[in-house]
């Protein structure tokens, strides 16, 4: 029974995985860009839910619609006036330029805030702190079902803008190829602003979704933000369906992986896949079905 139980904690936790990877997904298969900061930006994110359901006792769910605005306008910001004139810069380097750039954005987001909040970890009490649902002799974590399920609805909701929009089309094009893009009429340099901006407005739902599960510290991000882009190799970047089975997948694998052995064992677990993926299929798990197809 205790493996079942492992198998659903990795469940519900994989589906917030998937959405913290989702929007780095984004990014990557639109802009060809890895944003190294992605971790840092969802612990900014976390530190807002913290800063609303502590201050002014507002539901950590309900702290969703603050977090997707605010990280989807500086997302957008960051791009329209930071990572453009880097791109337009250093076209020879790309992506290396604002791999780079994003670092160092990672590196100040962490010290800022170490400034501001210290470096103890801080934890929002709300009112689904502690909750659970016994399902015989299984346990289901009240917050991490409501996550679960909001993680998969967001998930689902940028998949489908991205198919059935006409702003998911040219986000789409632009992804397949920029110049043709431009010569459809498609406003490339929008695309982009718009493509960053989500990235981040889905680091803001997940943000939102940890609020009442986790801790938050400046250096939270780091372990996200390492496992969304284990996932993002995993599922293929740019694939929102990718990222969602790499997402399940890595919570299942860290959660049994932990009964079977240790969490540390089960950390090692999960990077020593990073590498596998990296060697063995460095397209992502979907891309071996559209080379059968291909063929």
């Amino acid at each position: 029974m205790i493996y079942f139980q492992a198998l659903l904690d990795g469940i519900l936790l994989g589906g917030v995985y998937a959405t913290v990877a989702v929007g780095l997904s984004l990014a990557f298969g639109v802009m060809n860009i890895l944003n190294w900061a992605h971790g840092e930006l969802l612990m900014v994110g976390m530190f807002i839910a913290y800063l609303l359901v502590t201050y002014l006792k507002i539901d950590p769910y309900l702290t969703l619609f603050v977090n997707v605005v605010v990280m989807f306008g500086i997302g957008y910001m960051l791009q329209k006036n930071v990572f453009s004139n880097i791109l337009k810069k250093d076209k020879d380097k790309e992506p290396m330029s604002v791999l780079i750039a994003t670092s160092g954005l990672g590196m100040i987001l962490v010290s800022v805030a170490t400034m501001i909040f210290g470096s103890n970890a801080m934890s929002a009490q709300t009112a689904y702190s502690g909750k659970t649902i016994w399902l015989g002799e299984i346990m289901l974590s009240v917050p991490r079902a409501i996550s679960f399920v909001i993680a998969i609805l967001a998930t689902v909701g940028l998949y489908l803008l991205l198919q059935k929009t006409e702003l998911g089309r040219s986000l789409r094009a632009t992804a397949q190829n920029r110049e043709v893009a431009k010569l459809m009429g498609i406003n490339t340099d929008r695309a982009y602003n718009i493509a960053f901006g989500l990235s981040l407005a889905l680091v803001g739902v997940a943000a939102a979704l940890l609020a009442p599960n986790y801790t938050v510290y400046p250096k939270v991000g780091g372990s996200f933000g390492l496992k969304a882009f284990v996932i993002v190799l995993l599922g293929g970047k740019g694939n929102v369906p990718g990222a969602l089975v790499g997402g399940l997948a890595i919570g299942i694998i860290e959660r049994l992986g932990a009964i079977i052995w240790n969490e540390s064992y089960a950390l090692l677990l999960v990077y020593a896949l990073f590498i596998l993926i990296l060697l063995v299929m460095p397209d992502g798990i979907f891309s071996i079905k559209k080379r059968r197809k291909a063929a």
